[in-house]
């Protein structure tokens, strides 16, 4: 049901903001045109509010993202997170799983909301166990230009597996335009 209610927010927000920016031609970034291709490696940490079903916990995370801007409104990233810890979950049906050191992997696409907010969504899959999984992933990223070529950029992402476990990931990074 959260799941929807993201979904659905998401959609609504950037239609709505797609319409409201129609009337300024685009959000020009010069970098973008002159450097479509994006790599980023970022350091975080994973929320997992299922840990034994007492809480929350926060599991350091590692990342590499790459982007390509299509235009100065859509971009296309692969992103691959390693979360670097154990950690046990509740399933649905109460059994405890532990998640061995869970790798993900997701092909995102994303829209500008302004020159310095995007928002993403894109499907997924995570090396959890040995078991290949499915999830999806919904993403805002901000960009803070240090120069041409250079910038900060912090994330938060909702990684919801579709097995029914969801980990929230907050993240900043470096990002070069190649």
């Amino acid at each position: 049901m959260k799941l929807k209610v993201v979904f659905t927010l998401v959609v609504i927000l950037t239609v709505q903001l797609k319409a409201q920016h129609k009337i300024d031609d685009k959000f020009s970034d010069p970098h973008h045109q002159r450097h479509p291709l994006r790599a980023a490696v970022l350091l975080g940490h994973g929320m997992v509010p299922e840990v034994g079903g007492d809480g929350i916990y926060f599991v350091p995370t590692w990342g590499i993202d790459l982007d390509y801007h299509l235009s100065d409104s859509w971009s296309i990233g692969w992103h691959s997170d390693v979360e670097l810890e154990n950690y046990v979950i509740v399933t649905d049906n109460g059994t405890e799983l532990e998640i061995e050191t869970p790798m993900i992997s997701t092909l995102d696409i994303f829209y500008r909301l302004n020159h310095n907010l995007i928002v993403g969504i894109g499907p997924g899959l995570t090396k959890e166990n040995s078991e290949i999984k499915t999830l999806i992933r919904f993403g805002l990223e901000a960009e803070v230009p240090l120069n041409d070529r250079w910038e900060w950029t912090p994330t938060l992402y909702l990684d919801q597996r579709i097995d029914g476990h969801r980990v929230w990931t907050f993240a900043v990074g470096v990002a070069h335009y190649l």
